[in-house]
């Protein structure tokens, strides 16, 4: 809550600082309070569109990340992604979400397609906030994921037994890659 104040405080000698107001949508965040942590991401975007391009991503993303913690508006989080991925198409994080989005709607090819192109743009700078990106390794696990579906069943495998080489892979996702070369094999 101290930061909350701090922040609540900067806020008022200057509300167009566009960090700022993204330090409020993420004090907001950490405490639960989603719909203010919305607005003050979404004014920091606003504001710092044309000028700290990373940020300004970074924070639209956190915009459907507030939204997506409500599993309510699916069309307005995709739209969101895209507009990410329009605003800055050579970093990850959003190609990710596409994909998993598309995953869950078992719509297969969209969602390889979508894991393919963030591959592009893979081994950048973590972003400021926490976008609920674990890692450039959740494009390969959703492209072999996505690829088992699609027909693309020797890359499905090649891919699962890459993964389990890898390092720094989160347990629940490395049960998963386990489990599936244990069954596919």
């Amino acid at each position: 809550m101290d930061n909350l104040k701090k922040y609540l405080n900067a806020y008022v000698n200057d509300p167009l600082d566009p960090y700022i107001n993204a330090k409020l949508g993420e004090e907001y965040e950490l405490i639960g309070q989603g719909a203010a942590a919305h607005s003050y991401f979404l004014r920091a975007a606003e504001l710092l569109h044309d000028k700290d391009p990373e940020m300004t991503y970074c924070c639209i993303l956190k915009t459907w990340k507030q939204l997506h913690k409500t599993t309510r508006r699916l069309e307005w989080e995709k739209g969101q992604l895209q507009t990410a991925v329009a605003y800055l198409p050579q970093r990850p994080e959003a190609y990710l979400h596409l994909s998993l989005h598309h995953s869950n709607k078992e719509e297969w090819k969209e969602s390889y397609m979508y894991a393919c192109l963030g591959l592009l743009y893979t081994d950048k700078e973590p972003l400021p906030y926490d976008v609920n990106y674990p890692g450039d390794y959740m494009l390969i696990f959703q492209k072999a994921f996505s690829s088992w579906y699609i027909g693309q069943r020797e890359e499905s495998k090649e891919l699962w037994i890459q993964l389990s080489k890898m390092d720094n892979i989160q347990t629940e996702h490395m049960n998963v890659i386990k489990h599936n070369i244990k069954t596919l094999n």
